[in-house]
């Protein structure tokens, strides 16, 4: 009887090795610049829901300064000393209304279209009368 050893060798071969780490990289590279720009989109819609919420809460703002105002552009372009700050927005932001909207100091405002500027983007909202609710 003759012993036959079979020897198997375990493993990949260098090249199976290169064209998966081949493929890698070209998945890599056609997805993180798709991930990059997804991202920038989620945290602008994030910053322009951020806006939006700071616009829906001025009527409150009026009320508790007891103060009447109107929106204009906001930040506006010479500050007023003594005026409390009502708008926190986001870096870069900018809103600028096509007719003043004035905000009574019960927290009620006239109405009006805004337009939100940023990074060359201007979106359109329309603040409806009595609470400027933005649409």
């Amino acid at each position: 009887m003759i012993n036959i050893k079979h020897h198997y060798q375990y493993g990949y071969t260098l090249l199976e090795l290169v064209v998966v780490l081949l493929l890698f990289s070209l998945l890599a590279g056609l997805t993180i610049p798709r991930l990059t720009t997804m991202y920038d989109s989620f945290k602008n819609a994030y910053e322009r829901d951020e806006v939006l919420a700071h616009l829906d809460s001025l009527g409150y703002i009026a009320f508790q300064h007891a103060r009447e105002f109107d929106l204009k552009t906001y930040p506006p372009k010479i500050p007023k000393i003594d005026d409390p700050k009502r708008l926190e927005l986001p870096k870069g932001w900018q809103v600028r209304a096509k007719t003043p909207i004035h905000f009574f100091a019960n927290g009620v405002c006239t109405g009006g279209l805004v337009y939100l500027h940023h990074q060359g983007t201007t979106y359109e909202v329309v603040l409806e009368a009595p609470f400027c609710k933005p649409y």
